[in-house]
């Protein structure tokens, strides 16, 4: 008999909720409707979700229960914190924050990128079932070399691309403060989420030390491992400021700027400015970066292509000798 209750007291293995229900019950929340019709009108679980709430259970917990996205993450910490308007709120613009400029920048890569990737297994097929077809008609060893060169090119550019892509990943997802982060571009993209961030919480919040103690729950993104590396620092008796500039997956112009803005105490405002002043910078510099992988690759093919034109002409200019 025991052993039944317990079977039937423990808590549900699925989700209850999806996110779509979740922002629908907020937006209509403070409407005039019952909370209980408000449930069977949003909820597909509603029955469950009230019988939980009767034991006892929490809603933002019912929320969040074995849910494993992120967004699911960030709102566990933030709805206990806030209400739940609030918290939904905060992780919309965190979200937004987030991997906004990563996903433009695969966006205007992916083209060019796939050129590549063409170009790249066009001329292996070539060089290593065609060419050796045609490798008595070749009488120059220039011709081969540049096919070799061409190989190495274009692989070496994919790798490189891959680099980049893995190392953002490394950093965003698996930092550790002993990594050193390579590329501007990318301290530019952990700098901008950090404030954008910060600047999500600092409304609910009074002072910098809250905002950095609720960022540094959130353990499972860059941010969060960066707030706690600001707060080792502090508790070293290091001032903030020295703690801001110890931080070196923060680019350069950040760095300045958040001296001004803790000498002024204005940090909102100064925050304002960098977010606008990153987004240009990093507007362009992804546009260049994307324009510069699509020259390359346009004139890799076009190189390719007369190549390839000129080695299947060689038995057509032997045969003409004759």
């Amino acid at each position: 008999m025991k052993k039944d209750i317990s079977l039937t007291n423990k808590p549900s293995a699925t989700c209850l909720v999806c996110r779509e229900e979740i922002e629908q019950f907020q937006l209509l929340q403070n409407q005039g409707v019952p909370f209980d019709t408000l449930v069977h009108l949003v909820f597909k679980k509603d029955d469950e979700i009230l019988n939980e709430l009767k034991l006892g259970n929490c809603l933002m917990d019912l929320f969040c229960r074995n849910q494993k996205k992120l967004y699911f993450k960030y709102l566990k910490i933030l709805g206990s914190k806030m209400n739940l308007k609030e918290a939904i709120e905060c992780v919309s613009q965190i979200e937004k924050s987030s991997n906004v400029f990563f996903e433009q920048l695969l966006k205007k890569i992916a083209y060019p990128f796939f050129l590549l990737v063409f170009a790249y297994f066009m001329i292996c097929f070539f060089s290593d079932f065609v060419l050796v077809q045609m490798k008595d008609y070749i009488s120059s060893n220039s011709v081969l070399i540049l096919i070799q060169v061409l190989k190495v090119l274009f692989g070496t550019s994919i790798l490189s691309i891959l680099l980049y892509l893995g190392l953002y990943y490394l950093f965003f997802y698996k930092y550790d403060a002993r990594l050193k982060c390579p590329f501007s571009l990318m301290k530019k993209m952990i700098s901008l989420q950090f404030v954008c961030m910060y600047q999500a919480l600092e409304k609910t919040y009074s002072s910098t030390q809250e905002v950095l103690e609720t960022l540094s729950l959130m353990d499972f993104s860059i941010v969060g491992m960066v707030s706690n590396e600001i707060l080792d620092q502090l508790k070293k008796g290091n001032t903030l400021e020295e703690c801001f500039l110890v931080i070196h997956v923060f680019d350069a112009s950040f760095k300045k700027m958040i001296q001004y803005a803790l000498n002024g105490n204005r940090i909102s405002i100064f925050f304002d400015l960098y977010i606008k002043k990153c987004r240009f910078d990093l507007e362009t510099s992804i546009k260049k970066l994307s324009n510069g992988i699509q020259l390359f690759s346009y004139i890799s093919i076009g190189i390719l292509v007369v190549v390839v034109y000129q080695i299947m002409m060689m038995p057509m200019n032997m045969l003409n000798q004759f």
